[in-house]
């Protein structure tokens, strides 16, 4: 296929079949308001992951807009979406006193974490033939709305020990959920991609790389806040991604 014929606009879908994210957990932490039952050693927990899942795709419009500056490449504009969520356990790694009353042994469950969140943004790119074959990329601008949440799942112990619940609704059984609002600190992403016309198809393949940053505020009287002692609680999130995808020119 010669170089003219991708002049004429093309629609481009990919879906990404193979990621790789960075581990979302807290891992271990010390509480301030416990101690190990020396009056001095702070306690101990962890949070660990359970499981996570992350699927994405992006659709593409790719043309030269008559523009004759780009050189023979052309632009490409369209939208990507991720979706993510994962699932932490926090658990006790030593023993909890407060004063001289033990409250948990070590190895006891606390609570399970829970986020999950979906982000779409703008993608911006130049994309520029050779032969059959076209190769580009951008970036993507956290432009077009994201959405998530997060919240902790107290047991009955872990609600009691977070100051959630008294011991008589601990007695009870009580539990409780805590609601998190965590919001966008820092987005960037970039991507690659390459093309293998195939008559008026093309077969795709793409890298693309995220990293983001949220923040959740939180009660330092009650709940993590009040476990952490901290006033915000903040997430790191770094991803790569490999996708294929098939593209129609008109």
């Amino acid at each position: 296929m010669p170089i003219a014929s991708y002049a004429d606009g093309r629609v481009r879908f990919n879906y990404g079949f193979s990621s790789s994210n960075n581990n979302p957990e807290l891992g271990s932490k010390t509480v301030s308001s416990y101690h190990q039952g020396d009056g001095t050693t702070k306690s101990t927990g962890a949070d660990k992951l359970d499981s996570q899942s992350f699927s994405s795709f992006s659709i593409h419009y790719v043309s030269d807009y008559g523009l004759d500056f780009l050189g023979g490449g052309e632009i490409l504009l369209g939208m990507y979406q991720f979706d993510k969520s994962y699932k932490t356990i926090i658990n006790t790694t030593s023993v909890w006193v407060v004063g001289a009353t033990p409250m948990a042994a070590s190895g006891e469950h606390l609570a399970t974490r829970t986020a999950s969140g979906t982000s779409r943004s703008l993608d911006v790119g130049y994309v520029y033939p050779i032969g059959d074959m076209s190769v580009g990329g951008g970036i993507a601008l956290p432009i077009l709305g994201s959405s998530g949440g997060s919240e902790v799942a107290w047991t009955a112990k872990g609600s009691m020990i977070s100051a959630h619940t008294t011991p008589a609704q601990y007695a009870a059984g009580t539990t409780t959920v805590e609601k998190l609002d965590p919001e966008g600190k820092s987005f960037t992403c970039f991507f690659l991609n390459f093309g293998y016309s195939i008559g008026s198809y093309e077969v795709l393949g793409e890298y693309r790389s995220v990293s983001s940053s949220t923040a959740a505020p939180l009660d330092k009287t009650k709940g993590v806040g009040a476990l952490l002692g901290e006033s915000e609680l903040t997430s790191d999130g770094e991803t790569t991604t490999i996708s294929l995808g098939v593209g129609y020119r008109f």
